[in-house]
């Protein structure tokens, strides 16, 4: 009774079940092509998908995750002889770098060589999400100098330290602090005038405040260029403040 289903089984493919058997064989190995054709197409599709997420990581900051996916797209062959590759797989290891020591000087307060380090890593990924850290660098470094100014010895002295204080906060309302640089700009003109120091008639005016609820007339303003692909770094340049004497 055990080999009863065996045998049956046999007896199905003996006779005119063989002939059957051996197209339909025939048949599967001549259109395999057919099933491995989209087999192949979905591994080419996940490929590419792998150099997207790499600039997409990139772009968003996420540089240790871009760092090994580069370099797992390194390792494919159908990108080997992407030189852009490998400048990624430098940019991403160049960035991280940057990102560190950046966040490392901002906690020492030693603004200058943060905002360095931060307008580097800002030209290489104009995304990069601490681009909104330059304006805030600005303003501290006007705040040091504000803080610096009560310590002085003389009035002149006092006044001038105070002149440069508002250099860095018309700086900060160009790139974005507005509110925050037109109430420090006023405090600094305040303790100027209790210095009986005159200031200058060429002064710079106080930032025109924006009011968000008034349209405004349309005037050619300029604007922030488009964001690149993350191989092709965009250079950042900020205008300096007015010049103090």
């Amino acid at each position: 009774m055990i080999f009863k289903p065996l045998y049956s089984f046999s007896c199905l493919i003996t006779g005119s079940n063989l002939s059957y058997f051996m197209k339909l064989f025939r048949f599967i190995t001549l259109n395999s092509w057919i099933i491995l054709l989209p087999l192949a197409s979905n591994a080419q599709v996940s490929r590419a998908y792998m150099l997207d997420e790499a600039d997409t990581y990139f772009k968003s900051g996420r540089y240790w995750d871009a760092f090994f996916k580069y370099r797992e797209c390194a390792n494919l062959p159908e990108f080997e002889a992407l030189s852009e590759i490998s400048e990624q797989i430098k940019n991403s290891s160049h960035a991280l770098y940057l990102t560190k020591k950046f966040k490392d000087y901002f906690a020492l307060q030693r603004y200058a060589p943060a905002k360095e380090n931060l307008l580097e890593l800002v030209s290489m990924n104009p995304n990069d999400p601490n681009r909104g850290q330059i304006a805030h660098i600005t303003l501290a470094q006007g705040t040091e100098l504000q803080r610096y100014a009560m310590r002085q010895r003389t009035p002149a002295a006092t006044a001038d330290m105070l002149k440069k204080a508002m250099s860095y906060y018309y700086q900060a309302a160009k790139e974005g602090l507005m509110e925050e640089s037109v109430l420090a700009i006023k405090q600094c003109q305040y303790s100027i005038k209790e210095t009986k120091i005159p200031m200058e008639e060429t002064s710079s005016p106080l930032p025109e405040m924006i009011d968000k609820n008034t349209k405004q007339p349309n005037t050619p303003t300029q604007t922030t260029p488009n964001v690149g692909h993350p191989r092709k770094p965009v250079e950042v340049i900020i205008n300096p403040g007015p010049k103090v004497n």
